[in-house]
């Protein structure tokens, strides 16, 4: 099917948090183009190019929305919750040779998903919460064990 030409704007491009492929809902990042109010992969025109949908405020809405109804079923509301406090830096090895043991969180009900390292006291107040995923490491369980829980983990410390 021929599309003429001045119905289609090329040339844009997208760094990122404006849209989502309309299959997999992934984010979009890279050029793309319209046609009557529709947006797809690529820098031109192509027939069987990928349709990317904008990132719109109702899905806002739609996630406040089922995080509103999942408080009212759970009983977990944002006041029972204690946000995470990100620690500047731990040593691991202390001077009388104990080993000091690290706590990480990473929140699964947003995107792009942050690993944060937190203190004890914010683990514990963590351990029921299903908008988080925890773990720790120390003598009791190696990066390897804790990045199976958070995975991502191993790279988020590498950097």
């Amino acid at each position: 099917m021929r599309i003429p030409a001045n119905i289609i704007e090329t040339g844009k491009y997208t760094s990122g948090g404006e849209f989502v492929t309309q299959k997999t809902q992934k984010p979009y990042q890279g050029y793309y183009y319209i046609i009557n109010d529709r947006y797809f992969a690529g820098k031109e025109y192509k027939t069987d190019a990928e349709e990317i949908i904008q990132i719109k405020e109702s899905n806002t809405l739609l996630y406040r929305l089922a995080t509103a109804a999942f408080s009212l079923a759970s009983g977990i509301t944002s006041q029972n919750l204690r946000k995470p406090q990100q620690v500047s830096s731990i040593q691991f090895n202390l001077r009388d040779n104990t080993t000091l043991t690290r706590y990480f969180s990473q929140q699964v009900n947003i995107k792009p998903s942050i690993i944060k390292e937190i203190s004890k006291e914010t683990y514990d107040s963590l351990q029921d919460n299903p908008f988080y995923k925890i773990t720790f490491i120390g003598p009791e369980q190696s990066i390897d064990q804790a990045d199976k829980q958070i995975p991502g983990l191993k790279t988020f410390l590498s950097v």
